[in-house]
Formats: structure tokens, C-alpha cells, sequence
């Protein structure tokens, strides 16, 4: 048996840090939504063992990559509940082909949202009937971000990413993507930021039905270290784009449009510009295969 899923990439539309925790994570409040930009993952039965073929992207295959993590925490998970005699149901072998498609290290949840796939696509291979929240809980070990997209495609996220509600998007239409900087480590931009804010003064939390506007802490740590960034946002601005922002740590810059084709030209302007890296991909009203679920959904809306 083989099954293929889509991984969707998500954009941060707003991001505050709010203090360092003592296990040495940051509690946040941060609205995501999941867009039309994939990485795919295809599952395929194998006599034992859990391996991972990378066809496309530099990105390794080894222990380091949330695919192998994911995987092997969920056959853990299955052994452990099929000694307390709560499945009849054993995970198998299984061999992983990843397509890498979302930029690595860009501030998109490509590997987050790698690893929340892997957990469905095992799920439902290995016949584990493990429900959506067990496997955002077992998600939530492997990365911070995982757990969002179970919740998907719009939802907030608080505490450090493990605190997850549902929301309902009326923001729709198109981004523009620009990668266009060196790769970002989240867990060094998260060290510095302290550096540069003072943490100590705020709360441990904020009412996430007023909070919103577009915004993102982190920028005060990237963009002071990759200042073209700062560049990139005025330009997407002022080729129609509103609301240019910078995606989780960065270096992703976006900006919405209200159709394909407004972001099209602005895209098509950007790579004239000598910009690479860019992408255009929409606004998910609809999670992919798998992800999201009935939860209750707040909505939000604002001007972006």
C-alpha cells in the first residue's frame, strides 16, 4: 500500500513574544495560516524498518529530519499501546519519499509541517486510529509548530506553539513569498531576541480576539541582521502588496494580494528585479487531506 499527502507551508500574519519560559522556550501569541505551497510525502509499506528517501531538496535524511522523528515517535507510540492492550493494530516498515518543495530554515513550518504529515500518513497506513489531537500532542515533541497544523488552515497559537485554537480566516486571496537572505536558525533568532527586547515586562499572556494587527517580534532580530529584507518589504509593498511581513524567524518575506493575478505581475516584478526565490501561493480557506478537523473556530478579520 502507498499513500501521497501534501504538506502545506504557513506564513505568520502576526507574532508577539511574550517572556522566556524556565524550560528555556518562549511563550508566544501568533496567528497562522496554512497557503498553497507544498512539500510531499509519499508512504509506502515495507517488510521492517523506517527509512526516508529525499527526491528533491537539499535537506538530509538522516535522524535530524522531523520526517524520521515523527515517524519512529509514532511506532513507539503504537508498541507502547499495543502492550497495555489498547490496539490489536502494530506498526509496520515503511519507506518515505520527500519532495522538498518549501525553502528550509525560511521561517515557512516546512519541517513542522513534514513531520505533522508524517503522523497522519503513518496514522492511517499503519491503521493506528489515533485521533487528531493525540497525534498534535505527539506532534507537539517533535516540534513546536507541529501541533498548528492539525488545527488548520487559520488558527491561534500560544504558550511555546502547544496551545492551539482554531480560527476562522475572512482574510483571503494571494501571497508573494520572497526568499531572499541567508537561512535562519528559529531557536537562535528566539536567544537574541530577548537581547534586543525587554521581555521582563510583559504578561504571559494577551487576548488573542483584540491583539491582532499585522506584526512580528522577530523582525527586530533578523532584519537588523539581514538588512535587505527591509528593502524587500517596501517593494512588494509598493507593487500593491499590503501588509508585507516577515514569515516565523525569516528570512520569508510576504505580502497579500487580493487576486492571482495582482500577485502574478508582482511577482513576475520582483524576479525582474534579479529576486530568485519567489513564490505565489494562496491563501488556504480549506485545510489539505487530513489535516484540520471540527474543532470550534474563532473568526478574525482585519486589514492586511
Amino acid at each position: 500500500m502507498a499513500l501521497t499527502l501534501h504538506a502545506p507551508a504557513k506564513i505568520n500574519l502576526y507574532l508577539k513574544v511574550l517572556n522566556k519560559r524556565q524550560d528555556g522556550y518562549h511563550n508566544i501569541l501568533s496567528l497562522m495560516v496554512m497557503i498553497g505551497l507544498y512539500d510531499t510525502l509519499t508512504f509506502k509499506e515495507q517488510g521492517v524498518g523506517i527509512n526516508l528517501d529525499v527526491a528533491k531538496g537539499a535537506v538530509p535524511s538522516d535522524q535530524t529530519n522531523l520526517v524520521l522523528r515523527a515517524a519512529r515517535m509514532l511506532q513507539k507510540e503504537s508498541e507502547r499501546r499495543l502492550r497495555i492492550g489498547k490496539t490489536n493494530h502494530m506498526s509496520g516498515g515503511v519507506r518515505i519519499t520527500l519532495e522538498k518543495n518549501i525553502p528550509v530554515s525560511a521561517g515557512l513550518g516546512g519541517g513542522s509541517s513534514d513531520a505533522a504529515t508524517t503522523l497522519i500518513g503513518l496514522n492511517k497506513l499503519w491503521s493506528l486510529g489515533l485521533s487528531r489531537q493525540r497525534l498534535a500532542t505527539i506532534g507537539g515533541y517533535v516540534g513546536s509548530d507541529v501541533p498548528f497544523f492539525f488545527h488548520g488552515p487559520t488558527a491561534w497559537v500560544s504558550g511555546k506553539g502547544d496551545i492551539v485554537k482554531k480560527a476562522v480566516c475572512d482574510l483571503h486571496g494571494f501571497v508573494v513569498l520572497v526568499f531572499s537572505g541567508d537561512p535562519v536558525s528559529t531557536a537562535d533568532v528566539f536567544h537574541q531576541v530577548g537581547e534586543v527586547m525587554d521581555l521582563t515586562k510583559r504578561g504571559e499572556t494577551l487576548n488573542i480576539t483584540s491583539a491582532y494587527r499585522p506584526e512580528n517580534d522577530l523582525e527586530k532580530v533578523t532584519l537588523k541582521a539581514q538588512p535587505n529584507l527591509i528593502k524587500v518589504k517596501a517593494l512588494l509593498e509598493s507593487f500593491g502588496g499590503q501588509g508585507a511581513l516577515m514569515s516565523g524567524s525569516g528570512p520569508t518575506v510576504f505580502a497579500r494580494f487580493e487576486n492571482e493575478n495582482q500577485a502574478d505581475s508582482a511577482a513576475s516584478s520582483m524576479r525582474g528585479l534579479g529576486y530568485k526565490d519567489v513564490w505565489v501561493a494562496k491563501m488556504l480557506e480549506r485545510a489539505p487531506r487530513g489535516f484540520g478537523g471540527g474543532l470550534s473556530a474563532e473568526r478574525f478579520s482585519d486589514s492586511i
